[in-house]
């Protein structure tokens, strides 16, 4: 005998949302030491280069020896500061998206990551290796 129509579940409704909370549930946020460990450790990675591109910056910006600063250099210098700021705050979306599991803090943690890898490039690449 076949079943009657209302007893069979539809494939076209939505999961309900008690299903939907059971599932987030589960998963508990990490402790904060989390963040504050890879917050540590990805300054302490990034602190070399952040001091190097703060002070080319500032070098760009003022203009070094008797040349003044012309507009395209300044501009360079408040975009190589932007780096720095995004080079600070890297560690630390990276470290609170280990922790809460946000997707919006991992949007910004790899944002700001591939900013700072860039800014990181740029600084061995242009600076450092032509020096050494």
């Amino acid at each position: 005998m076949s079943r009657r129509p209302h007893h069979i579940p539809s494939q076209r409704l939505p999961l309900s949302v008690s299903t939907v909370q059971v599932k987030e549930a589960a998963k508990a946020p990490r402790s904060m030491w989390w963040a504050a460990g890879i917050a540590i450790v990805g300054w302490a990675l990034l602190a070399y280069p952040a001091v190097l591109l703060v002070l080319i910056s500032w070098i760009l910006m003022t203009g070094s020896g008797i040349d003044g600063s012309t507009g395209g250099s300044t501009a360079a210098g408040v975009l190589g500061l932007a780096f720095v700021v995004c080079m600070a705050a890297a560690p630390v979306l990276f470290g609170m998206a280990v922790a809460r599991r946000g997707r919006g803090l991992w949007i910004g943690a790899i944002a700001t990551g591939i900013l700072s890898l860039a800014a990181v490039v740029y600084v061995i690449v242009e600076w450092v290796v032509p020096l050494g």
